[in-house]
């Protein structure tokens, strides 16, 4: 299946979807805060950025996640600073999203403003239907 990962703060929440989504053949990785989520990821962008200054023949950099649940509710750093970060680099642009999220309809729709190909699960929610928009989300990127 795929490399998911989940930004949640709450970790009884992170623990259940966690555990759905490997139930249902996926490869979980949790961070517990946004900084762990950011440098996760900014280790492939600092390879990208050396490689795409040193040659253009160098093999692909590819991210450790295929696609982020990302709660917009974070303590500190904010689900929308993090989507900010997203967007500033081209490796990480294109990352699909799912925001999970308890925030308001303003504050989705600033997020999906800034990310409009997101897609979006309210909490509470079923755990299948989380199930359900990681495969849809990962099968629109296919496309």
């Amino acid at each position: 299946m795929a490399n998911v990962g989940l930004l949640e703060d709450n970790t009884r929440i992170a623990r259940l979807c966690s555990t759905m989504l490997e139930y249902t053949g996926h490869r979980v990785t949790v961070y517990q805060h946004p900084r762990e989520c950011i440098n996760a990821l900014r280790l492939p962008l600092l390879a990208y950025e050396g490689r795409h200054h040193a040659s253009r023949l160098s093999a692909p950099v590819t991210l450790p996640i295929e696609v982020l649940i990302l709660d917009l509710q974070l303590p500190e750093i904010t689900g929308i600073e993090v989507l900010h970060f997203l967007q500033a680099s081209p490796l990480t642009r294109a990352l699909p999203l799912i925001f999970c999220t308890a925030s308001t309809p303003s504050e989705i729709s600033r997020a999906l403003n800034a990310a409009p190909y997101a897609a979006v699960l309210e909490k509470p929610f079923k755990l299948q239907s989380l199930g359900t928009m990681v495969n849809r989300t990962l099968s629109l990127r296919e496309v």
